[in-house]
């Protein structure tokens, strides 16, 4: 019996330094890895059922919904930094051109005010409604020779042009898959 006893306090020994040992070399191997290999501070964001992926900082959730209806295909992406999110979608119009006209002309669920900020092919629109100012990102992008409209989604809007301006950027990551 004082054989078996020793025996298994021996055995229980030699795993202890085994598993100190694995533990130390595990710890060591991660740490060496953590240090070649610098954080990411992006991640890819894929938006089926459209043919694309966005790119987002790392530490935004960058959840998508599909929002398609019919053969108008259209993705949602949530964007906590700006409380709010994106909409990527195949657009309905022929050109940005169109899309600004469609803005300026709303008089009931985003009342245009002014353009802050636009170009051939984005625009941060200014609106109203009941005395509360809001704002709208708008972003025509090409990719893979198709159109995609990006616009900042919010139910009253986004709370300043800078958050519009950072959705709209972000929109500029759009890439096929």
């Amino acid at each position: 019996m004082r054989h078996f006893i020793l025996i298994a306090l021996g055995l229980t020994a030699c795993s202890k330094d085994l598993a100190s040992s694995l533990t130390t070399t595990t710890s060591a191997s991660a740490s060496a890895a953590s240090q070649s290999a610098p954080a990411s501070t992006t991640k890819t964001v894929d938006l089926a059922p459209l043919p694309l992926t966005l790119t987002m900082p790392h530490d935004e959730m960058g959840l998508t919904m599909d929002m398609s209806m019919g053969d108008h295909k259209s993705v949602s992406v949530s964007y906590d930094a700006i409380s709010a999110g994106l909409n990527v979608s195949v657009p309905m119009e022929k050109s940005f051109a169109e899309v600004k006209k469609g803005q300026k002309g709303d008089t009931i669920m985003f009342p245009f005010k002014r353009w802050v900020r636009e170009s051939d092919t984005s625009a941060v629109e200014e609106f109203n409604d009941s005395g509360k100012t809001g704002y709208i990102g708008l972003s025509w992008r090409t990719v893979g020779g198709k159109p995609y409209l990006c616009k900042s989604n919010g139910l009253s809007g986004l709370k300043s042009a800078d958050d519009a301006e950072k959705a709209i950027k972000t929109c500029e990551t759009l890439a096929t898959k």
